[in-house]
């Protein structure tokens, strides 16, 4: 009896605080440390897929695309639809001085199903004063996972750059939809 009185007041504060993390975020976040001196964020409303397969071999899809024109968001925000055609992700800049860098991309997201990654991973090389995006393109139907996703950049192992997107299906998803400016968005 006593190690139920003794236990009881710690299983009472784990409930309450797991509820309290059951809640989603208000606001995603944005997170730079030097050398990155600028991180812009948000959605492209009806991606072309563009540049070069790239062998990722930790990465869902096995390969991540890499060159290609800069892409430009349409919507500056960190709450994405979840709709086939629909990219969303980072420019991120290092400082003029910060040289040549391998870094290692990351992207985090709900669970896809069975036998997926919830954490993909790739190098990449970075430049001093030269900007660098980061975008995930749903593509396939199984990626289409609504909640909480992050793009991380890690340079020696540590995060210089990291932003928050809430991923949204339903009547939210339509809502950022219609605020895109392409017309006949994936009609």
């Amino acid at each position: 009896m006593k190690t139920l009185r003794l236990t009881a007041p710690f299983l009472r504060l784990a409930l309450t605080g797991g509820a309290f993390c059951l809640t989603a975020p208000a606001q995603a976040e944005t997170f730079i440390a030097p050398p990155v001196v600028a991180l812009e964020y948000g959605v492209v409303c009806d991606y072309n897929p563009q540049g070069t397969d790239v062998p990722a071999p930790d990465t869902n899809a096995g390969r991540v695309r890499s060159g290609g024109p800069a892409i430009v968001f349409d919507l500056p925000t960190d709450q994405v639809p979840a709709k086939l055609g629909i990219a969303f992700g980072i420019h991120v800049t290092f400082a003029d001085d910060a040289g040549d860098h391998v870094v290692t991309m990351v992207t985090r997201h709900p669970s896809f199903g069975p036998g997926y990654m919830t954490e993909e991973s790739w190098p990449s090389t970075m430049s001093g004063g030269e900007s660098s995006a980061r975008y995930f393109y749903f593509e396939f139907d199984y990626e289409l996972a609504a909640g909480p996703w992050s793009m991380e950049i890690l340079l020696d192992g540590e995060v210089v750059a990291r932003q928050d997107f809430i991923v949204h299906d339903g009547p939210v998803a339509q809502a950022i939809l219609d605020t895109c400016p392409t017309e006949g968005l994936l009609s």
